[in-house]
Formats: structure tokens, C-alpha cells, sequence
């Protein structure tokens, strides 16, 4: 007898889709928000003696003392005060587990990242997802969420500013109301922060009920060695380390990392550059016909294509680039997300978008 061993696991778990991502090889990759400039190849070298002297046959550093330090000191807070993991999407994934059971309430408004909702749900927990409008340039929905939160006694409330995928930057006022109005713990995500110049650390001092999380993947362009940190108060921080799996970074990501805390002033250019091309794309996307471009606080561009997101996601493949069709997000029917590229990646891209909407068929 033939039967599905995928029946044991959880109704959770076999209720929702997974995160995916269809593999495609193009010239052009505008699809993850990574940094297009690059990890400085200046520090490989120096990365590369670190790993060597490295004993591969022990474990690596299970306190992570020094990462630990560094960032505590510069996030100005103590070092008990910070957790590393294997990028922030691990952090936000144990601190859910940790705060969130069967039968939680939480709140994640949309459109946003997926893995929020998908991790709360094979949790258990009942996800109420209040919407941002494109005719309002996604502006976070704060007496709505709020309301839900309080209605509901939600356990968490998870935020992401600048948000993914609508590149929206939340007033700090708003982030404040929800954290002084709800009774639940606020996870905020500022995955995207460096391309904002904006830094809400400070929130974690003056309120208990909130977590910061911060990723090295996106302007400190390490997206392939997974690093990522949250700050909370040293009670939150004990409980979510509990869950937390050990030995977060191996030796090659751990010394990646330190390296690259030592040399700051050359990740610099990297997001001013970064910066400067989005808002080029800001510019130049909206003088093409039937784009509606919105306002964006990250190192991507919303845009809605009136003659249609699927014909101008395989126009651009056939050109050689790949960027992201978030039109199955709730609300973004026909949109695209254009990760910002290098300044002749850019080209490329304003060029085929120019023949698309001139000759869409």
C-alpha cells in the first residue's frame, strides 16, 4: 500500500506553501536587493588568512564574544542587550517561537515579507493582516493595527521599515503609537535601514515590549555568508536565546564579519552609491508610460505596469535581467520590484523598460 508520509506533519505545516524562489540564470540578477557594488575584494585576503589559521576541526566561538561586543558597542547598548544568528530572518523566526504559540493572535500587516506570516502560522498562531494601499504610497495603516492588536491581545506585532517589498519607510511617531498602545511584544525589522539613514535603536531603550532585528545581507553586501543580529532587553534577549540553535556562524562567516566591522569607511561608498541609483530610478522610471512608480526608503522600486507585470517580467528575462514579480503579493496585482543595480545594470534596465512600454505586445 502506497501512502504520503508528508502526513505527519503538522496541519500547519501542510496547509501553507513554501517560500520560493524559481532558479533562473541571467546576466542581470534585480531580484534579491543585494548590494550590486559588492563585498570589497581589499578584505578577501585578509578573510581568507583568518579562516586558515582557523582549527576546522573545533567548533567556532559558541558566545561569539567579539561579534557580540562590537555590535553592543555600536548600537550603544550592553552586550547582553544582543543575540547573533544566522541572519536576521533566524532571529525573527526564534524570537516567534519563542513569544508565539497555538492559538496567539499576531499581527503582520501587508504587503510585506511572506516568512512573517508563513513562520507565525506553522506556528500556530491566527495572523491578522491589516493592508497598506498603493493609493496612499503604502502608508503603514497605524489606528488599524493597533485597534486588531488590542482587540485581539495579539502576542506580536511584526513591522518592517523600510518595508519589502513596497520600500515604504515608517514615520518613528507611528512605530512609537503602536508600541505604547499594544499589549503585545513589537518585532521591527530594519533589514533595509542604512538605505534610510535612519535608526531606531533608540526605541529599544525607551520601551521593554520591543525587538530590533538588523541583517549584514543587504548594505554591507554579505548575503552569502548569512550574518544578522536583533537588540532587546537582556530578559527578552535570555528567553530568546533558549531557542536559539548554537553556534550561529561557522569560522568562515565569523571572520567575514570581524573584517568587515574594521573597515566601515569601505562599505560607505558602496551605500551612497546605492542611494544615488535609486533615486535615479525614482526619476527615471516615472517618464516611461504606464508606470506607477512609488516612493522608496531601501535599495528597490515598487512599480505598477498598466500593461501588465508578467509581459514585462519576461520582456526583461529575454533581455537578460531578472527582477521580482511580486504581483501574487496581496494589493500589488501587476507590480514588479526592481532591485537597484550598478549604474550600467540600471541602463540595461531603463532601456528594455523604454522598449517595453513603447511596444509592449
Amino acid at each position: 500500500m502506497t501512502t504520503n508520509p508528508g502526513r505527519f506533519a503538522k496541519p500547519e505545516v501542510r496547509a501553507v506553501s513554501a517560500y520560493h524562489l524559481e532558479p533562473r540564470d541571467t546576466p542581470i540578477k534585480l531580484n534579491q536587493n543585494e548590494n550590486a557594488e559588492g563585498f570589497p575584494h581589499a578584505l578577501k585576503e585578509e578573510i581568507w588568512q583568518r579562516v586558515a589559521g582557523r582549527d576546522w576541526a573545533r567548533y567556532p566561538d559558541f558566545h561569539l564574544r567579539e561579534i557580540t561586543q562590537r555590535l553592543a558597542a555600536h548600537a550603544d547598548v550592553p552586550e547582553d542587550w544582543v543575540l547573533v544568528g544566522n541572519g536576521s530572518n533566524e532571529l525573527l523566526q526564534m524570537t516567534l517561537l519563542t513569544v508565539v504559540g497555538r492559538g496567539d493572535h499576531i499581527i503582520v500587516p501587508l504587503p510585506t515579507l511572506t516568512l512573517y506570516r508563513l513562520q507565525s502560522v506553522v506556528m500556530g498562531a491566527m495572523a491578522h493582516t491589516p493592508r497598506t494601499r498603493a493609493e496612499t504610497n503604502f502608508a503603514f495603516p497605524v489606528d488599524e493595527v493597533i485597534d486588531l492588536a488590542q482587540r485581539h491581545d495579539a502576542r506580536a506585532i511584526v513591522m518592517c521599515s523600510p518595508n519589502n517589498p513596497t520600500g515604504t519607510a515608517y514615520a518613528e511617531a507611528d512605530i512609537r503609537r503602536v508600541i505604547e498602545a499594544t499589549p503585545g511584544l513589537v518585532l521591527l525589522d530594519e533589514a533595509y535601514r542604512e538605505f534610510n539613514r535612519q535608526d531606531l535603536c533608540h526605541l529599544v531603550r525607551d520601551y521593554d515590549n520591543v525587538v530590533i532585528f538588523r541583517t549584514f545581507s543587504k548594505a554591507l553586501a554579505m548575503a552569502g555568508v548569512r550574518v544578522g543580529y536583533c537588540i532587546a532587553r537582556p530578559e527578552m534577549a535570555a528567553e530568546i536565546g533558549k531557542v536559539k540553535l548554537p553556534y550561529a556562524l561557522n569560522i568562515l562567516s565569523e571572520a567575514v564579519t570581524l573584517v568587515s566591522l574594521d573597515h566601515p569607511e569601505l562599505f560607505a561608498p558602496t551605500i551612497d552609491t546605492a542611494i544615488q541609483q535609486r533615486d535615479r530610478l525614482l526619476i527615471e522610471l516615472p517618464r516611461l508610460p504606464g508606470l506607477t512608480v512609488y516612493p522608496s526608503a531601501a535599495n528597490f522600486v515598487l512599480v505598477h505596469v498598466a500593461q501588465g507585470s508578467d509581459r514585462a517580467f519576461q520582456r526583461l528575462l529575454s533581455d537578460g535581467i531578472l527582477v521580482r514579480d511580486v504581483s501574487h503579493y496581496p494589493g500589488l496585482s501587476d507590480h514588479l520590484r526592481l532591485s537597484v543595480g550598478t549604474a550600467a545594470e540600471n541602463d540595461a534596465l531603463l532601456e528594455s523598460l523604454s522598449h517595453f512600454t513603447r511596444h509592449p505586445g
